[in-house]
């Protein structure tokens, strides 16, 4: 008697296996994928999204649009029905190229393998990993041409379809229903200014279609993809684009620390460092203490690359990604630097090893074997175990931090910075000295 059933569940197992192998195609990357991917998650994402993917990493208290919280699933940025997960290819060209007009910038300096590991991490945590590959809507192409019957076809659109309502009649995000708007959680939202031509999903014509057609999941804007079809979702691109202005090129403020702010507003610096008010996230150095210490050219040099100076402080998960600065908002930072911290904008001083006195570096080395050494690495001079190392690697220290700020720091670092993990119980000032001579002479002397 159990012959037939086994029979009977193998034919059922087949079926079952002929219409998976049918079924939906599964997503081009897996666990492998995401597994290596956590790290670099961790690294580069975490600070804004969460290490859970929750959207509340110790970045997004000061960022405006507030990070996403993949754990919701819902994605503004799609080329799916709303409602739907994005694709993966939706997921990679937006870390590739960011969300223009947020804190989210390009991550297009990190490799492509990278970029597609940290994609497959993001749909672990949004637990999308194993589901299919969605569908997407049919490809649009490039559509027609815009015509002035097409933006005149649009502009009805725009009032008929309620669009005025939240962007405004000129599409300047001053529409009436504009200052109560909310996002999914209930935070304000900003509504978009099409004025300026920078749109969340990318300025393309191809973009601002699926914009329309599949909305924005997570905030206020709807899917259009059933009240507006065939040409007509073209004309409202292009009514859409039509009100594009010219935008007028503003400088930078004369004043240096108001040029500063304006730079740093533009990059949501605020969201990773305290400011010269007080406020700010703490994911990086407090500009309030960088500000003093360090050297203002390495500072111009770190800002146009900040992976090339490698990993400073060992301690911090993140990485600042390479925001691609301008030189004069390069500029406008330093000046900012000299300003908030009252100094010269010039090269550092550099002392005069030659005249430290030998017994004085010798004591110095001494103290940084018992002292500083748990904690800091000298490169290959005297080397501290990666696992235990909280400080930066001092050889390049000369080049890169005031020789008189140091010894102030190393005498009492608490004094400088209360949130400081640095800490030297009972050290001596000349001793600190002594330390002070010993790591600037080892430095100044490396190649």
């Amino acid at each position: 008697m159990t012959r037939p059933l086994t029979i009977g569940l193998l034919l059922v197992l087949s079926t079952c296996s002929t219409a998976l192998a049918d079924g939906p195609a599964r997503r081009p990357l897996g666990e492998n994928d995401a597994k290596a991917g956590k790290a670099l998650y961790m690294r580069e994402c975490s600070a804004c999204h969460g290490e859970r993917g929750n959207g509340k990493g110790p970045a997004a208290e000061f960022t405006d649009p507030r990070p996403r919280d993949f754990t919701k699933r819902l994605f503004k940025i799609r080329s799916t029905e709303s409602g739907k997960p994005p694709l993966t290819s939706d997921l990679l060209k937006t870390v590739e190229l960011g969300i223009p007009g947020s804190a989210m910038p390009s991550f297009s300096f990190l490799s492509e393998d990278d970029r597609k590991l940290i994609v497959a991490y993001v749909l672990k945590l949004a637990d999308l990993l194993d589901e299919p590959e969605p569908e997407a809507i049919p490809d649009p192409g490039d559509g027609p041409a815009p015509t002035a019957a097409l933006i005149a076809r649009g502009k009805e659109i725009y009032g008929k379809m309620g669009c005025k309502a939240c962007h405004g009649d000129s599409g300047r995000g001053d529409g009436p229903a504009a200052p109560n708007l909310q996002d999914d959680e209930e935070r304000p939202i900003k509504v978009r200014d099409f004025t300026g031509g920078i749109y969340r999903g990318g300025s393309a014509p191809k973009d601002l279609y699926k914009r329309f057609v599949t909305g924005m999941d997570g905030s206020p804007m709807p899917s259009f993809g059933g009240l507006v079809a065939g040409e007509d979702r073209w004309a409202l691109v292009h009514f859409v684009n039509s009100l594009k202005t010219t935008p007028v090129t503003t400088p930078l403020p004369a004043d240096a620390i108001a040029a500063g702010h304006a730079v740093m507003t533009k990059y949501s610096c605020r969201s990773c460092h305290v400011l010269d008010d007080g406020k700010g996230g703490e994911v990086g150095p407090d500009f309030r203490v960088v500000s003093r210490k360090l050297d203002l050219g390495w500072v111009r040099k770190f800002l146009k690359d900040p992976r090339a100076a490698g990993k400073i402080y060992p301690w911090r998960v993140w990485r600042m990604p390479n925001l691609g600065l301008k030189d004069d908002e390069v500029e406008a930072i330093a000046k900012y630097f000299a300003a908030i911290s009252k100094r010269e904008d010039k090269p550092l001083t550099l002392p005069d090893a030659s005249k430290f006195a030998a017994d004085r570096v010798t004591a110095g080395m001494n103290l940084y074997v018992l002292r500083c050494a748990e904690c800091h690495t000298l490169s290959k001079v005297i080397e501290c175990p990666p696992i235990k190392q909280q400080g930066p690697d001092l050889i390049n220290v000369a080049h890169r931090i005031d020789f008189d700020w140091a010894k102030s720091w190393i005498l009492d670092p608490k004094k400088i910075d209360p949130k400081s993990r640095m800490t030297v119980p009972g050290i001596k000032p000349d001793e600190v000295e002594s330390v002070a001579m010993f790591v600037w002479k080892t430095s100044l002397g490396a190649k």
